[in-house]
């Protein structure tokens, strides 16, 4: 069991590198990792339980780079605007510990709610598939009837649209770029350049951090985790569903305040790992990249399940307290630098890994995301109708069109 323990250690290394590094995402480390295990000297479960603490801990960590940098991943993406609201506020490190109870909150429940998923997950997939798609639709009318005015209305439309339009063409060059690695320059250039573009038009002096702020478990966040959790079960089990997209959808709908909405996504993010590697167990059909390597390497049964969730446990431990000193350092860090300055280095950090993991293809994109993500700014309409990039797609996926 020693050894164990010293796997997961060292898979929670792995994460904190995946997570603090903008772009760098799990499942490229997983399949890498798919080709050298062996080649380490490693028998299957103890490379799977390496894999599983590193995808829990980059669940955690991978929220700093968009709360002080403003670089989302696809699961972060609907993040940095309400992190950077509380950071522009001095309240960044605040943000770092709603996302790490939000986290600590998605696995508790997930795990309480393990043993009725045995037996819902199966239904729940099977039954869904047929009605899916005009449930998203539904959702996306909702979302953009949401807006206060007619011609917000109609921008909005345009705006969802547009991005999906652009969702459908990026998803369909998987010749050029994995889907994995097509998806960092989109959503860098949806939310994160553009966001930090327009924060350059404001103050140039500093944002000193607050680093003593205390966050407690209160009512609201626990029902915020507790959504959370159950969208992050759907969404380990329906194909084609991201974070990102369900939690765009529901929280519309659930009009959480910033707080709640952090600890929410935050919540969705750890619980979909965890459902994800459940459903090799369920229903055959892995539910993530990682969940794709692990069912590559091992047969999963009921013991392995059970060894995971021991080693879920024990890396959302360790990867809680990396979380909150990563983000103590980084909150110390950039609150002594001129704003405009960390704008602009997180704009050339951004642009520099975009280069280096997606190349010239990559930086065209993120210009074109750029100039759409403007748009709702420009146009005064919620940024959220930017997920069409992924919804779009999704719907006509599941109506048998893409």
């Amino acid at each position: 069991m020693l050894e164990y323990v010293l796997f997961a250690l060292a898979g929670c290394g792995i994460g904190v590198v995946t997570g603090l590094i903008p772009g760098l995402h799990i499942n490229t480390v997983a399949v890498l990792g798919f080709g050298l295990y062996l080649s380490l000297g490693l028998d299957p479960v103890e490379f799977v339980v390496i894999l599983t603490a590193a995808s829990v801990t980059h669940a955690f960590l991978d929220f700093i780079p968009a709360i002080f940098l403003g670089a989302p991943e696809e699961d972060t993406a609907l993040s940095v605007l309400p992190a950077h609201r509380l950071f522009m506020q001095g309240r960044g490190f605040e943000a770092v510990k709603l996302t790490a109870l939000g986290s600590l909150l998605g696995l508790g429940t997930s795990i309480i709610l393990l043993a009725p998923a045995f037996y819902v997950i199966p239904w729940i997939y099977h039954a869904s598939r047929s009605f899916i798609a005009y449930v998203l639709i539904v959702a996306v009318i909702f979302l953009v009837l949401n807006e206060k005015s007619l011609r917000r209305v109609k921008w909005a439309a345009l705006i969802f649209l547009l991005s999906g339009w652009l969702g459908v063409v990026v998803l369909d060059s998987q010749r050029i770029l994995s889907t994995t690695d097509v998806l960092f320059p989109v959503f860098a250039g949806l939310f994160g350049i553009s966001t930090l573009l327009d924060s350059l038009k404001g103050r140039t002096a500093a944002v000193p951090q607050e680093e003593y702020i205390r966050v407690g478990v209160e009512r609201r966040y626990v029902g915020a985790g507790f959504l959370g959790t159950l969208c992050g079960a759907l969404i380990g089990i329906l194909p084609a569903i991201s974070p990102s997209q369900l939690g765009a959808l529901v929280s519309d709908r659930a009009k959480f305040d910033t707080k709640n909405f952090l600890v929410f996504l935050s919540a969705i993010n750890t619980s979909d790992s965890v459902y994800s590697l459940l459903a090799l167990f369920t229903i055959q059909n892995p539910r993530s990249g990682v969940g794709v390597i692990v069912g590559k390497v091992l047969d999963v049964d009921l013991n392995t399940v059970l060894l995971l969730v021991g080693v879920m446990a024990f890396s959302a431990s360790v990867a809680t307290i990396l979380h909150i000193e990563a983000g103590r350092r980084m909150a110390r860090l950039v609150g002594r630098i001129d704003y405009r300055k960390l704008c602009m280095g997180s704009l050339l950090t951004i642009i520099s890994l975009i280069a280096v993991f997606t190349g010239g293809f990559g930086l065209a994109l993120a210009i074109l995301c750029m100039i759409i993500g403007t748009l709702p700014i420009l146009l005064g309409v919620s940024r959220t109708h930017l997920m069409g990039v992924l919804l779009l797609p999704t719907i006509l996926f599941f109506l048998g069109a893409g």
